[in-house]
């Protein structure tokens, strides 16, 4: 199912749907450049076991996960999902993003937040939380601009690899609003 379709300010077009088993060694990746970059992700290791990811996939969508895949002329350049938090959050989805170097900056994140704020708000959640690093301030203007507003920071909440830090900041959205 295609979620949305629009083009991009050079004539390509980006397409966001729903992530299917099939769209795993894509999305990996993709995923797996942005991982490389050690900048944006906590993922410290590339993903490389497909039947773990696969196992991943149905465990998430059993649990509620929405995920969609971005694609700019068929080519998988990002993804973002929302996830239910259980029990007394219940009421609550964690939401995540990524978008590999080249496709940064062309709106498809802001896109791409705006529509699975809707698809959250249409699936009934009255909150929506994400983190992102302090030295992200290209996402955390996105965020902003979507209505997020920062709620808390760990100071050196995040160790990179090279042994540098950066304060993890936690974003909320009132859905009900």
């Amino acid at each position: 199912m295609i979620y949305k379709r629009f083009k991009l300010v050079d004539g390509r077009t980006v397409a966001f749907e729903e992530l299917k088993e099939r769209d795993l060694p894509e999305v990996v990746e993709a995923l797996n450049s942005v991982i490389r970059e050690d900048v944006y992700l906590l993922f410290n290791e590339e993903i490389t076991d497909m039947e773990e990811e696969r196992r991943w996939y149905y465990d998430h969508v059993k649990a509620g996960m929405t995920y969609l895949v971005a694609r700019v002329d068929g080519k998988v350049v990002g993804g973002a999902s929302i996830e239910p938090q259980r029990a007394k959050r219940s009421h609550i989805v964690l939401y995540g993003i990524f978008l590999i170097n080249e496709y940064r900056g062309l709106q498809i994140g802001t896109a791409l937040t705006k529509t699975m704020i809707k698809i959250a708000k249409k699936r009934g959640f009255e909150i929506m939380e994400l983190s992102v690093y302090a030295s992200n301030q290209r996402a955390e203007h996105v965020y902003e601009k979507c209505g997020f507003s920062e709620v808390g920071t760990i100071r050196n909440g995040v160790k990179m690899r090279d042994g540098t830090y950066t304060d993890e900041i936690f974003m909320a959205l009132d859905l009900k609003r």
